[in-house]
């Protein structure tokens, strides 16, 4: 914990001096978003799949898609609105290797031949698929558990890819060994807590 919260410090100091020295909503919807993607920009999490509200900290959506978009490049991740209606918006800030690395991790018997993508597909176009694939069918696509950090071994075995048995859940389901998962889960806390100390701080 204490590595992590030191890592975020020296990263992010300049930028909780700048949020904490405004009084106005973007400032809060700065910190909100801070600690939501914690786990992506600290803990090793390839994604993280928000749910925007109109009216969230005071921002309507699209001003909120405007700062995601300017703070896109300072803390250095991508984003991609998945899903809109009349209320809400789903949008996915992602880091473009791990999406990567989790995609290559998928057999690609599993990857072309039953999910139905292109084998070497990038994370953006595997995202912008998953869009589609959800605006056409109405509800998300299990997959996007790949660019939201889970283990693809988990990823697969809940939906019945891999001959694996449920183990457990933490925050997710676990297949197969649960020791990588659990591992993996505590980090993506850790990464989460450490951010809300940081800015407590």
């Amino acid at each position: 914990m204490l590595e992590i919260i030191d890592k975020i410090s020296k990263s992010y100091r300049h930028w909780k001096e700048e949020v904490f020295s405004l009084d106005t909503d973007e400032s809060e919807f700065q910190k909100w978003l801070f600690i939501h993607v914690a786990g992506v920009l600290f803990g090793g999490k390839a994604g993280e799949l928000l749910t925007l509200c109109p009216d969230q900290c005071g921002l309507g959506i699209d001003r909120q898609l405007k700062v995601m978009e300017a703070l896109s490049g300072r803390w250095s991740f991508n984003y991609l609105p998945l899903n809109r209606d009349s209320g809400t918006a789903k949008v996915v800030i992602y880091n473009n290797q791990k999406v990567s690395d989790a995609l290559s991790r998928v057999p690609p018997c599993i990857l072309k031949d039953k999910l139905n993508y292109r084998v070497g597909i990038t994370p953006r176009q595997f995202l912008k698929e998953i869009r589609d694939r959800w605006e056409k069918t109405g509800e998300i696509p299990h997959e996007v558990g790949l660019a939201l950090g889970y283990p693809v071994k988990d990823v697969l075995g809940y939906m019945g890819l891999l001959p694996l048995e449920c183990m457990g859940v933490c925050g997710w389901r676990i297949y197969g060994d649960p020791a990588p998962s659990l591992n993996r889960c505590r980090k993506f806390t850790e990464a989460k807590q450490g951010a809300m100390i940081f800015l407590a701080a």
